[in-house]
């Protein structure tokens, strides 16, 4: 009997001690985006705003930071040379990505450029952007990412606590036409940005405390030692 009553102390035991080495940590993540509207260029500081993480949801390991940044534009050209030419329109700019207390050097700025070649005839004797010597074009575009990891704890404070970080997103444009000697040109260049920010992190929440864990594995394990009492009994008085 004795050797039985230490055999089912010692499963208790390790039940409860596989109920308490349970109780680790989950690793979850959390992303919150953001992006602006097409504004035409230059773009100086606008703000794009994310919330910042909870330090109640558990402890901050690391931050991924993802932005992208689009163009678009058109532009139109005329070429009022007496001979035919090759037209280089360039949609480009500039873009940064800036936060007051973040050193983001390392990836931006970053720079964005498209572009496209079209051939006209020498001036065909109307100037509308258009004919055999002249072209308006739409839908111009240019696309480019960054991105950014950290995992240094002054970083990390920044981005912990209430309310929100904001970032600073400027696009400064250098868009041009170019080909003929006699021409007339224009050319319109708008960005938007997007930025998301995945917060990686323990998550405690889900997780019952080891003290709650390891009440759970004695109750249980008082269960199993009250179960063998009884079939001991009835082996007994039988």
């Amino acid at each position: 009997m004795t050797t039985k009553l230490l055999n089912s102390l010692a499963a208790a035991t390790t039940l409860a001690g596989m109920m308490v080495t349970a109780g680790v940590a989950n690793a979850a993540s959390l992303t919150r985006t953001v992006s602006t509207d097409f504004a035409l260029t230059n773009i100086v500081d606008s703000v794009l705003s994310i919330e910042k993480f909870d330090s109640s949801l558990g402890t901050l390991n690391s931050v991924y930071l993802d932005f992208t940044s689009n163009l678009t534009g058109s532009a139109g050209f005329e070429n009022r040379g007496a001979g035919a030419s090759t037209i280089k329109i360039k949609l480009g700019a500039n873009v940064e990505l800036k936060q007051l207390n973040l050193d983001l050097s390392s990836s931006f700025p970053i720079t964005l450029t498209s572009e496209e070649l079209y051939s006209v005839s020498s001036f065909d004797g109307v100037f509308d952007w258009n004919g055999t010597s002249g072209m308006t074009v739409t839908g111009l575009t240019a696309t480019q990412s960054a991105t950014k990891m950290f995992t240094d704890l002054s970083d990390l404070a920044v981005f912990t606590g209430t309310g929100n970080l904001d970032f600073l997103f400027s696009a400064l444009a250098h868009s041009n036409v170019t080909g003929s000697g006699n021409m007339a040109s224009f050319v319109d260049t708008l960005a938007k940005a997007s930025l998301s920010v995945t917060y990686n992190y323990d998550d405690l929440k889900t997780v019952p405390e080891p003290s709650a864990l390891l009440g759970i594995g004695l109750f249980a394990g008082i269960g199993l030692l009250s179960q063998r009492k009884k079939s001991w009994f009835k082996i007994s008085y039988s």
